[in-house]
């Protein structure tokens, strides 16, 4: 079994991430390792998360100020793919207890067995909503069915979750093609952003495993602004037109 780097994206965490790290830590994965993205938090999310470093294989980066979660996805993905060598598995997910450790053992034994790239999704039987505000609900379930028309890449479902699984090379030679625009849109998108590049590189494997989406489990308060996160849609869906109308799907 090839390492496993877990990227956990955090800002104003300091209630959870310790809950986090002890679930990841009681998943007992030889070889671990986690890096905590901190985006400039206000609270003590870096000081909770650097007590764990006598229990986990863990470094903590810092933002001096908070640039956003695209920004945090950006200096996550390339510190772990620096670090890994090409079949090591990267995982990404957040810091704000909403996403199951569990799940990050699923999602590298997909790696193991052979998949390129692994989504968590709330879509396969056994995953779902939990606690999810109405109006992200629907703009989460709308989103993800269009894309799911408009991008269809195999066998995913769920293009919007932060927990997801990449073998090394795949974010390795995506940095490598896009260079400076690997990540171009500025908000949540930007997570959408990576899997459609991707999956526009190679006939990469794709696959899911079932999550359980726990809002109630938050603590710190949402990023997420509905209109603006819905406008960043749009203009990332205008900017592919010109892409798919050429049946390059």
């Amino acid at each position: 079994m090839s390492p496993i780097t877990v990227v956990i994206l955090a800002y104003n965490e300091e209630a959870r991430i310790g809950e986090v790290l002890e679930g990841l830590r009681g998943l007992h994965i030889p070889g671990l390792k986690v890096v905590v993205v901190d985006d400039g938090s206000i609270d003590g999310t870096a000081e909770v998360a650097r007590s764990f470093a006598d229990r986990l294989a863990l470094e903590v980066v810092c933002h001096p100020k908070n640039l956003g979660v695209a920004r945090t996805f950006e200096t996550g993905l390339r510190f772990a793919a620096r670090r890994s060598g090409p079949s090591d598995v990267i995982v990404t997910m957040e810091g704000d207890g909403t996403n199951d450790p569990e799940t990050v053992a699923r999602l590298a034994r997909c790696i193991w067995e052979g998949a390129d790239v692994v989504c968590a999704s709330r879509y396969r039987p056994g995953g779902g909503y939990y606690g999810f505000p109405l109006k992200r609900k629907i703009l989460s379930l709308g989103a993800n069915y269009f894309m799911r028309w408009y991008f269809g890449i195999p066998d995913v479902r769920d293009y919007t979750l932060f927990c997801r699984a990449y073998q090394a090379k795949v974010i390795q030679d995506a940095l490598a093609r896009y260079n400076s625009s690997f990540i171009e849109c500025e908000g949540f998108v930007s997570n959408v952003e990576i899997l459609v590049k991707i999956s526009r590189m190679d006939r990469f494997r794709f696959g899911e495993v079932a999550m359980r989406y726990s809002y109630e489990k938050k603590r710190s308060k949402s990023g997420m602004r509905v209109w603006k996160n819905l406008r960043e849609y749009v203009r990332f869906f205008k900017s592919n037109v010109d892409y798919y109308r050429g049946g390059r799907r």
